[in-house]
């Protein structure tokens, strides 16, 4: 389990390696990034069956994210650049339905949906701030990621 967070952090530490620093800098200590969950539509706060934090400090917070196949996620944002790793799924691999919306007076909006089909196996990506989404699972395979979402320096500071 170390060995796990271990690496995962290695891991982390590269990919803020290669974000500019100075990009790092500029973004405010404001609290939806240096305390995301406190956004009312937070991954955590708006769907905590499938978001659970693993590990929080002032420069990234850990997400264990599981959806059963059949199930869907309420619409949620993520405010921070995130390394994603997971298990995609057995011999098919997993199937998804993502949906993005937009605020409009008051309440979201679909605005496209979109079927995703994952391989097989464990991978890493690497993903910028994500807007309102929702995620259902529509494939034979429960699902498991972390999310390693980066926070920006001045949040330490």
């Amino acid at each position: 389990m170390i060995r796990m967070w271990r690496g995962l952090l290695a891991l982390a530490a590269v990919v803020v390696a290669g974000v500019p620093a100075a990009a790092q800098r500029h973004l405010p200590p404001d609290p939806n990034f240096c305390d995301p969950a406190s956004h009312p539509h937070d991954a955590v706060a708006a769907a905590p069956y499938s978001h659970r934090v693993m590990f929080e400090d002032e420069h990234v917070r850990v997400l264990e994210i599981r959806l059963p196949p059949g199930a869907s996620e309420p619409v949620h944002i993520h405010a921070l650049p995130s390394v994603i790793h997971g298990e995609t799924g057995g011999e098919g691999g997993a199937k998804f339905l993502y949906t993005e919306y937009r605020w409009m007076n008051g309440e979201f909006i679909k605005v496209r949906e979109n079927e995703v089909e994952a391989s097989a196996g464990a991978r890493a990506v690497w993903t910028g701030p994500e807007g309102p989404h929702a995620i259902t699972n529509i494939g034979p395979v429960g699902v498991k990621f972390t999310r390693i979402e980066i926070k920006p320096e001045s949040c330490a500071g």
